[in-house]
């Protein structure tokens, strides 16, 4: 499994596709920890919406980048589509994690003092972002869907409504970071979700594309 991360991380790199992404999402983080003065949570909670959404394109640009021939020699080599599909998740997860890590040493240079509640809460807030981001990403990518016109067609109409739907995922989570609310109930909800969604997006992908192949 390591040595499949490893390949799919040379091959997101070499492929630059995580360019635009990567760019739009730093230039969020210059935006919103401009001011030193600025409370950490909203901030955590709209760099934690900017995650989902990148999260969510690097994993379609990642499945994208191999051609169906070079998928199946990938499949040789890790044997079973679960496999395969688990490589590009951890992938996507260590550069979500990265990008996290960036963010929190970001924000906690710029306001010249750390908060280690607002730091935890910012942390998990991003985590459970990205793995929401993963489990839209997996059924809109070339795996399930063939053309990318249609691939970000789905993605986008799922992103807006996970991101603006009141519907019981990040959105309870974000809203109450963004506006000062108590936000034990929603963090711990998003975090549930999340994961649950993304074992569900996992599994039923992982099934198709086997039936499929």
């Amino acid at each position: 499994m390591l040595a499949l991360t490893r390949y799919y991380l040379a091959l997101l790199g070499h492929s630059q596709r995580y360019l635009p992404a990567l760019l739009a999402y730093l230039a969020l983080c210059v935006i919103l920890y401009a001011d030193p003065h600025s409370p950490p949570l909203p901030l955590f909670g709209v760099s934690a919406g900017g995650l989902l959404v990148v999260s969510c394109w690097l994993t379609i640009a990642l499945l994208d980048i191999e051609d169906p021939v070079q998928r199946l020699v990938t499949l040789s080599h890790a044997r079973q589509w679960r496999r395969m599909i688990t490589g590009a998740i951890l992938t996507v997860l260590a550069c979500s994690l990265v990008l996290t890590a960036i963010t929190a040493v970001w924000s906690a240079i710029k306001s010249l003092k750390v908060q280690p509640s607002a730091l935890g809460i910012g942390l998990l807030a991003h985590l459970a972002c990205a793995l929401l981001g993963i489990a839209i990403a997996l059924p809109c990518s070339r795996l399930l869907v063939h053309r990318i016109g249609w691939t970000v067609l789905a993605a986008v109409i799922t992103l807006v409504v996970v991101l603006l739907a009141k519907i019981p995922l990040v959105h309870p989570l974000l809203h109450a970071l963004t506006d000062d609310e108590p936000v034990g109930g929603p963090l711990v909800l998003a975090l549930v979700t999340a994961v649950a969604m993304l074992a569900v997006s996992y599994f039923a992908v992982s099934e198709l594309v086997r039936r499929r192949s």
